[in-house]
């Protein structure tokens, strides 16, 4: 990468936090609004764990690799008995291969998008002109036939859903909190700590005010949140995570990256997309994988986080960018 265009890379993972809260502020108050006749119990109320989910962890994100090194069926094979975390991305596969989570954590306030990893009823109607998900869907069975496994999803979580806890941020769009009553999941409620609550203006501290719920920090993405719960609220003295990539394999098409489009537009005339990608090696495998602003910034805000924190990690995601010294 040449320095002008490391400028332009740095340039823009500078811009991340603010991008985000321009996009969302909105919604995050609005929804903590809506969801206030639900939020009884917080995360604060969780029972003590006993036993070996007490002992250890493994929080289950959704990146590429937990397909690529098949991550879930490992860990059923292995009968493992720690405790179970898994994103709101990663729940339905869990399910789908006989793997049922203690924990699912859901947090993004988007209004059509997030629900389909619950099952949606009104899928259709959230899709059309949106190919977010055709884009990049890694479950191909879903993708040779959307409707029909739609239908099955929304099955498995209803039979399935009071075997889990839900842990559910307040920015969390309605039709997800209908979709998780439907299913029966007991809900546990927290803000997420998206800037200083102590400034006057702080949105952090609108959210606490409507609800009283605590705050936790997210590193802006729910596989950070996942593993900051394991390792905050649950207090696990040793976290496995898989699915963790932060980053793509080298064989993806630019195009189907997550922040593709939206990447095109802070682009100047004449810039070339790939100033926006930053490439990297897997320390142990040499492997090649690339990263964007968007994930670069969440893998600063992990490192951080991951600096502070009590617990043992081992990142057994086996690719990726999440690796330093």
């Amino acid at each position: 990468m040449t320095q002008a265009a490391n400028q332009q890379f740095n340039d823009i993972v500078g811009k991340i936090t603010g991008i985000g809260l321009d996009i969302h502020k909105n919604a995050l108050v609005n929804h903590a609004k809506l969801n206030l006749p639900d939020v009884r119990t917080s995360i604060k109320h969780l029972d003590p764990l006993k036993g070996k989910k007490s002992e250890s962890a493994i929080v289950i994100s959704a990146g590429p690799s937990v397909h690529r090194r098949q991550s879930l069926k490992r860990i059923l094979d292995a009968k493992y008995q720690g405790s179970l975390i898994a994103v709101d991305g990663a729940y339905i596969a869990c399910l789908k291969i006989g793997l049922v989570p203690d924990y699912v954590l859901t947090l993004d306030p988007h209004l059509t998008r997030i629900v389909r990893w619950f099952g949606d009823p009104d899928f259709e109607k959230h899709t059309a002109g949106d190919d977010y998900f055709a884009r990049q869907d890694l479950d191909i069975e879903f993708r040779k036939n959307t409707i029909e496994q739609n239908k099955m999803h929304i099955k498995l979580v209803n039979e399935m859903g009071h075997l889990t806890r839900a842990i559910v941020a307040s920015t969390a769009p309605r039709n997800v909190i209908a979709r998780i009553k439907e299913a029966r999941l007991d809900m546990y409620w927290w803000n997420p700590l998206v800037d200083n609550p102590s400034s006057q203006e702080s949105i952090t501290r609108q959210m606490y005010n409507i609800n009283k719920m605590p705050c936790m920090n997210t590193g802006g993405t729910v596989g950070t949140a996942a593993w900051v719960f394991a390792n905050s609220i649950l207090k696990i003295p040793q976290i496995a995570i898989v699915g963790m990539d932060l980053g793509y394999y080298a064989d993806t098409p630019k195009e189907k990256t997550q922040t593709f489009y939206e990447l095109h537009h802070h682009l100047a005339e004449g810039d070339s997309i790939d100033s926006c990608f930053v490439d990297f090696e897997f320390p142990l495998t040499g492997e090649k994988f690339y990263i964007d602003p968007t994930y670069y910034w969440y893998r600063q805000n992990f490192l951080e986080l991951f600096n502070q924190s009590k617990s043992q990690t081992y990142n057994c995601t086996e690719g990726g960018t999440l690796f330093a010294d």
